[in-house]
């Protein structure tokens, strides 16, 4: 059976077999439609759409044809996945870069560099040092996160797309695009069951296969979007936006720790690291106010007031570590009014079979700014 609200909404914004699902905490992948259409039950229109806590740049990728996306994220992994997701509105050239054979299609050509890339001889670098099983006589603690040789290839990508910018061989954009690449085709390799907070004892069928680097289709759009690296509250008085879109973390959980390998290998800054598995060190600056009980809801408060949008959307977790009614209170206590409350049966990140209760909701708050 066809799919109605597919076919409705397919003119205008991105269609979710176009969207490559990355294994995140909070990806609202499967709260897509629910978020475009309660946008068309409210009657709001707008040209401008910033995704303030944008994670996998998912949500920005489903609006980029329908909006102008300005997105944000604190970790740089995520402004890479924007970058390539949502800003590319056309097929990078890689004019610039000497390879034999480039074909003048520009489709085939980024399936040519990719391939180029995955044929590349493993390098002994930093990954392959610290997050394979070679990490036991280098740190002398066994890391499992990524087998020896996908850990070789990891690093001889990454150095490789490293010197390829720093030479003038690639641009801004196919920089982030293949380096995007690299970090969808880590998620299929990686020894984890959820985040990168720990690895698997023992291996996981995945963590055999020899890492490829993915192609990302590109999806143009008549409008420009913007991406950020930066703590919300050092944007707020830069942005003005008619809808802001706000999921922020909802649970104790620090995504800096649970996504430190993709941010060394976004950055590939080679960090102090500690701990049985590998942390960044000095990390203090990047931990999030918004995942802990004592700091989120005067943080959120403060959002509420100060985002310069004409309407505000927040996307939360009823397992957060803030209740339906603690929230409704801080949305009584902000400038915005006529606010509504929209609730979604949601499916775990990671299910704890163990558990009586198995019924998680979404909850979407939208409200209007007071002028």
């Amino acid at each position: 059976m066809v799919n109605k609200t597919l076919l409705a909404v397919s003119s205008e914004v991105v269609s979710l077999q176009e969207i490559p699902q990355f294994r995140i905490i909070g990806n609202k992948y499967n709260l897509l439609l629910e978020i475009y259409k309660i946008l068309k039950k409210e009657g709001i229109k707008s040209n401008s759409f910033f995704d303030v806590f944008s994670g996998s740049a998912t949500v920005g990728r489903f609006f980029k044809r329908m909006f102008s996306i300005i997105s944000n994220d604190s970790l740089y992994f995520s402004y890479v996945l924007q970058r390539a997701l949502i800003d590319i509105n056309e097929y990078p050239s890689f004019s610039n870069l000497n390879l034999s054979n480039l074909s003048l299609d520009p489709k085939r050509r980024i399936y040519q560099v990719l391939e180029f890339l995955n044929n590349l001889k493993g390098a002994e670098g930093f990954i392959y040092k610290h997050y394979t099983p070679a990490s036991k006589e280098i740190d002398g603690v066994e890391r499992k996160y990524f087998s020896i040789e996908n850990g070789k290839k990891i690093d001889a990508i990454r150095m490789k797309i490293e010197e390829w910018f720093k030479n003038g061989y690639i641009s801004d954009d196919e920089y982030f695009y293949l380096i995007a690449s690299l970090l969808f085709g880590v998620q299929k390799v990686a020894n984890i069951s959820g985040t990168y907070g720990a690895f698997n004892k023992f291996w996981d069928p995945r963590s055999y296969k020899t890492i490829t680097l993915k192609y990302i289709e590109i999806i143009p759009s008549k409008f420009k979007h913007k991406s950020y690296n930066k703590d919300i509250f050092d944007l707020l008085n830069k942005i003005s936006c008619d809808i802001a879109y706000i999921d922020p973390p909802y649970n104790s959980r620090q995504y800096i720790d649970n996504y430190h390998i993709l941010e060394t290998i976004a950055k590939y800054d080679n960090p102090r690291i500690k701990g049985k598995t590998g942390l960044r060190e000095n990390t203090h600056n990047e931990k999030s106010v918004f995942c802990s009980k004592k700091t989120i809801g005067s943080a959120l408060l403060k959002l509420l007031n100060n985002l310069k949008a004409k309407y505000i959307i927040l996307s939360y977790n009823s397992e957060g570590l803030l209740s339906k009614d603690e929230i409704k209170k801080l949305f009584e206590e902000s400038k915005l009014k006529e606010v509504k409350l929209y609730e979604f049966p949601y499916r775990r990140f990671k299910s704890n079979h163990n558990s009586q209760n198995n019924e998680v909701k979404e909850y979407l708050f939208v409200g209007k700014v007071i002028k």
